[in-house]
């Protein structure tokens, strides 16, 4: 199971920031699930910044790890909450070329 929970905020400086926030594992049809939400997000965004955080995920599948590696490339920063989380972000961090913003907690 999959909570995903998306959040527009308007910053100080007037600027908007999609959030996803997820809960539970990223595995199976759930990354299609995800990969949905982006989309939609992304198309709802119109250019602003977009966020994931993985709030309490804890497994995550080859093709989930995928996902996350894709939406990285397109610029969204990845944050985690917890250890395991942090370990999972991680491991996407490193397994891509460009730097990312939400690399720390």
């Amino acid at each position: 199971m999959l909570r995903i929970t998306d959040v527009r905020e308007t910053m100080p400086d007037g600027a908007a920031v999609w959030t996803l926030k997820l809960e539970g594992d990223i595995q199976g049809s759930w990354v299609n699930e995800l990969r949905r939400a982006w989309r939609a997000v992304r198309m709802a965004a119109s250019g602003a910044s977009i966020r994931l955080v993985l709030a309490d995920v804890q497994i995550i599948d080859t093709a989930g790890k995928a996902l996350l590696r894709e939406m990285r490339g397109d610029g969204v920063g990845i944050f985690a909450t917890g250890p395991s989380a942090a370990a999972i972000r991680d491991e996407i961090v490193e397994g891509s070329a460009s730097p990312d913003p939400g690399s720390t907690t």
